[in-house]
């Protein structure tokens, strides 16, 4: 099924409810390497695990970006080029190291005991929500088509941070969502984590802003997707029961109890 196609279909997805057939499609995700995350790899796995992409309408959630060319957009534009001009070459190689994304790079940014490699079930179920973010995202991003900041430099002096340059729709920031999904589900495990955890959040998504990759509004509205799905899947009981169970090594690794 195209991508096209599936975004069609989306709303009309139902969760998978039979266990032995919903341990078996996990399973074979896992072998494909679904543990990446990816937008590319999201499109590997078309069905929603654990939600019912009909109870959450994602472009009602996020809204849409400023209408290109408005004194709102050209306001973004002239604040992202301003913070990418004063980066500092520090500032800059964060930057730089906040580009993956996954768990591990989040967590980085902070002071924790996470290792990556370890903390097995953790790592497999933050990996499976940020799929599950990915496909509901894929919703929305078919129906904007904002240009990103550093492709409209080319009469300016600001160069995007070196490395892979992201493609497609700058709206909603797939980043600032996925930081918004981890810290709502961090926050679940170690409430007393939220402070950092939330400075995390503003860290990596001024991180965006510095290599010029994304617009204040495409963060906003990333977060406000990453949230969402949190909550719903803390409210979903089978993804509960699983992250009940990874509490424990959430603790240990923030050295809390």
């Amino acid at each position: 099924m195209s991508a096209a196609r599936f975004c069609h279909a989306l709303p009309r997805l139902a969760p998978l409810r039979q266990p032995a057939l919903r341990g078996a499609l996990a399973g074979f995700a896992l072998v494909l390497g679904l543990g990446l995350a990816t937008p590319g790899l999201a499109q590997q796995r078309p069905y929603l695990l654990w939600l019912d992409g009909a109870k959450l309408d994602m472009a009602k959630i996020i809204g849409l970006p400023p209408a290109q060319n408005s004194p709102e957009d050209k306001a973004e534009f002239e604040k992202v080029q301003q913070i990418s001009l004063n980066r500092t070459p520090e500032r800059e190689k964060e930057a730089i190291a906040d580009q993956r994304v996954a768990l591990v790079n989040f967590l980085n940014g902070m002071d924790t005991g996470y290792v990556d490699g370890t903390h097995r079930e953790v790592r497999l179920l933050f990996r499976e929500a940020q799929v599950e973010l990915s496909i509901l995202l894929k919703s929305v991003h078919r129906l904007t088509n904002r240009t990103r900041p550093f492709q409209l430099w080319a009469k300016v002096r600001v160069k995007p941070c070196p490395g892979a340059r992201p493609e497609g729709t700058s709206f909603p920031s797939a980043h600032a969502a996925t930081a918004a999904l981890y810290a709502e589900l961090l926050k679940a495990a170690a409430p007393q984590m939220e402070e950092k955890l939330e400075a995390r959040v503003k860290s990596y998504n001024e991180s965006r802003l510095i290599c010029g990759f994304h617009f204040p509004s495409d963060l906003v509205a990333g977060e406000k997707a990453g949230r969402a799905v949190a909550k719903a899947l803390l409210a979903e009981r089978a993804f509960k029961a699983r992250f009940d169970d990874t509490v424990p090594e959430i603790k240990q690794a923030f050295g809390v109890r």
